[in-house]
C-alpha cells in the first residue's frame, strides 16, 4: 500500500479495520481507501457486509488496539527516560573531564605516589583537639605543610586565610602540618594571622613525623584532598583559589 503526505499505513489500516468491525464501510470510505491504493483483497474484504464482526469480536479487537497503544506509549516513555539518562551521564562525564582539566597536574604531582589516592591523617592537634581527616569526607581539605621560619610560607598565609574565609562556608577545611621546633612561636603566629584551623606539631622540624611520612622535602607544600578523600594535587601553592572553585563545584 502506497502512502502520501506522510500518512501512516498502520494507522490507516487499523482505522479501517476498526470501522469495518462495527459496520460496513460507506462508499466515501471505500473511495478514500482506493485513493490510497489499498490492495484489491483488502477492498473486497471491507466491501463485503457478510464480514461484519460481532459486537464481542469488535470489543475484543478494540481492547487489543488500546493495549497496543498503551504498550507503545510505555515504550516511548522508557525510550525517553533512557535517552534522558544517557544525556545526563554524558553531561556528568563532560563536567568531570572539564573539572579535571581545570585542576590539572602541577609538576610536583608527576612523581608523587599519593596523587589519586586517599591519605590517612589522624593525630592530636597542637591545641589538644583530635583530628581525623576521614571525618571530613564530603569536604575539600587543604593539607598545608609550612613553618613560621619559612619566608615563602609566611608570604602565602594571607592568601590561605582569604581562601578559608571565602570557601569555608561552602565546605572547605584546612589542616596545618607545622615544621616548627618552637610550639609557642607557632601558636603565637597562627593566632596573630587568624589561622584558626587545626595544626600538627611535634617540634622535630625537618624530622616532623607527618611530613617525613609523606616525603615532604620542601615547603610550602600544599596538598588538596577532594570530597571523596582523594589527593588531587600536591602543588596548589599559588593557584589555590582557582583549584578550590573547581573542586567545590563538583
Amino acid at each position: 500500500m502506497f502512502l502520501r503526505n506522510g500518512e501512516d499505513q498502520q494507522y490507516i489500516l487499523n482505522a479501517a479495520a476498526r470501522r469495518k468491525l462495527l459496520q460496513p464501510l460507506t462508499a466515501d470510505e471505500m473511495q478514500a481507501l482506493q485513493s490510497l491504493h489499498a490492495s484489491p483483497a483488502l477492498l473486497n474484504l471491507l466491501r463485503d457486509p457478510s464480514t461484519v464482526a460481532s459486537a464481542q469480536t469488535a470489543a475484543d479487537f478494540a481492547a487489543r488496539i488500546e493495549q497496543q497503544k498503551a504498550q507503545a506509549l510505555r515504550d516511548q516513555q522508557l525510550a525517553a527516560q533512557a535517552a534522558a539518562t544517557a544525556r545526563l551521564q554524558q553531561q556528568q562525564q563532560q563536567q568531570a573531564a572539564l573539572a579535571k582539566d581545570a585542576v590539572g597536574l602541577a609538576p610536583a604531582d608527576a612523581n608523587n605516589a599519593y596523587v589519586g589516592k586517599p591519605i590517612g591523617l589522624k593525630f592530636t592537634a597542637a591545641d589538644g583537639a583530635p583530628f581525623d581527616i576521614e571525618k571530613l569526607r564530603g569536604k575539600v581539605v587543604l593539607v598545608d605543610f609550612w613553618a613560621t621560619w619559612c619566608g615563602p610560607c609566611m608570604k602565602e598565609v594571607p592568601n590561605v586565610v582569604a581562601a578559608y574565609e571565602k570557601y569555608h562556608g561552602k565546605g572547605f577545611e584546612i589542616v596545618g602540618i607545622s615544621l616548627d621546633k618552637n610550639k609557642d612561636t607557632m601558636l603565637s603566629v597562627t593566632k596573630q594571622k587568624s589561622m584558626t584551623w587545626p595544626q600538627y606539631f611535634d617540634g622535630k622540624g625537618w624530622g616532623n613525623e607527618v611530613s617525613t611520612r609523606f616525603g615532604i622535602r620542601s615547603i610550602p607544600s600544599m596538598w588538596l584532598v577532594d570530597k571523596k578523600g582523594i589527593v588531587v594535587t600536591t602543588d596548589a601553592w599559588g593557584r589555590l583559589d582557582a583549584v578550590l572553585a573547581t573542586l567545590l563545584a563538583q
